[in-house]
């Protein structure tokens, strides 16, 4: 017990700081920028910020269970492998953009972040795709903390669009019913992405 109530908690501990938007727009130089165009890369971007946060649940959900036949993981450092197609939840709009999100998962989760790992090596390349049917993927429980941070980071993304939307309208129209309509517009439509 406290000889006085009321008493100042602190921690000195610094905080991890990163820089999150130069993570998930800019590619990493020497592993990433190699592998892939500034214009997929974008396009995968915008899939991401759309869907991204879906991809995390799921991945999410996934770290409670550890191990498979290869790698029993007893140290349960590892998340359930799945092939990248079993990572996408199943929905109306996921399922269109599969194909896409498979490459989020591929070109971003994994090269980029570092964030899943396959179970075995990847040898399936030729010159045109990489064949990752056989591959099973796992998540890296270590970095589960920037679960939070990416969330946040399509969240703000997701804003400032709104945002920059809802500027642009009332520019155009000096209308604020106008600019709210547009922005009830955006919203549902950025839920019913979510179906």
């Amino acid at each position: 017990m406290h000889p006085k109530r009321d008493l100042k908690v602190i921690d000195t501990q610094k905080p991890i700081v990163q820089n999150y938007w130069k993570i998930v727009f800019f590619r990493e130089p020497k592993r990433v920028a190699p592998a892939i165009s500034r214009f997929k890369w974008t396009w995968l971007c915008i899939f991401e910020v759309l869907f991204g946060q879906e991809l995390l649940e799921s991945l999410v959900t996934t770290a409670s269970v550890s191990g498979c036949p290869e790698d029993p993981d007893l140290q349960r450092l590892w998340g359930r492998a799945a092939q990248l197609n079993l990572h996408i939840p199943s929905g109306i709009f996921t399922n269109i953009v599969r194909a896409q999100l498979v490459e989020v998962l591929y070109y971003k989760y994994y090269l980029q972040y570092l964030f899943i790992k396959p179970v075995a090596d990847i040898h399936c390349f030729d010159n045109e795709t990489i064949d990752l049917t056989r591959t099973r993927f796992r998540l890296n429980k270590e970095l589960l903390y920037l679960v939070i941070p990416f969330r946040r980071t399509y969240l703000a993304t997701a804003l400032g669009v709104n945002l920059a939307a809802d500027l642009a309208v009332y520019l155009a129209t000096s209308s604020p019913t106008a600019v709210a309509v547009a922005a009830a517009s955006i919203e549902a439509c950025r839920r019913l992405l979510k179906l």
